[in-house]
């Protein structure tokens, strides 16, 4: 999958990977602005698009758990899917005494300007990002379009309403 990147900082830094089988990319900081008393946004210097030229074909391999790869291609330029680039923070972030506002950011398709993501620093006696380091990662995001219907019950399941650790785990 093509995304195009736009440069609207002088020192960014193009999304890379520290190791191909990474999942996901990570971005650098090239702005950072206390927007509230131990709260910062961090500029990546970076735009993005991504390219649904007509035609433009992308296979999607899965793992199944029995360890066996499928495969399918989907031509994105007439797909309903619609795309997306998610913003996460680094697994490394506990170092910082940094979380993310949002928890996950995302990135619509449409969007151009310039990609930022704001942290708090809840523990202020660690450090926090500074301009240069890397802040985050990125992937690429899909969602199928829903279609909602309202009924009045639902289908029973095994599990049935229990959430929050009525598992027992």
């Amino acid at each position: 999958m093509k995304v195009k990147v736009k440069k609207l900082n002088g020192s960014a830094v193009l999304p890379k990977k520290f190791y191909d089988e990474d999942f996901c990319y990570d971005v650098v900081a090239t702005s950072e602005e206390e927007v509230a008393p131990n709260v910062w946004k961090y500029g990546i210097g970076l735009a993005f698009q991504i390219d649904r030229a007509a035609g433009m074909e992308t296979t999607l391999k899965v793992r199944t758990p029995f360890g066996t790869d499928v495969s399918t291609k989907i031509d994105l330029s007439k797909s309903p899917v619609n795309l997306s680039i998610d913003f996460r923070p680094r697994s490394s972030v506990w170092k910082t005494g940094m979380v993310l506002s949002n928890c996950t950011g995302t990135i619509d398709e449409l969007y151009r300007g310039e990609v930022s993501a704001v942290f708090y620093h809840v523990l202020p006696n660690m450090p926090r990002y500074k301009v240069g380091d890397r802040i985050g990662q990125i992937k690429l995001g899909m969602a199928f379009p829903m279609e909602f219907e309202l009924v009045d019950e639902l289908d029973e399941s095994e599990r049935g309403d229990g959430g929050y650790g009525s598992t027992g785990r």
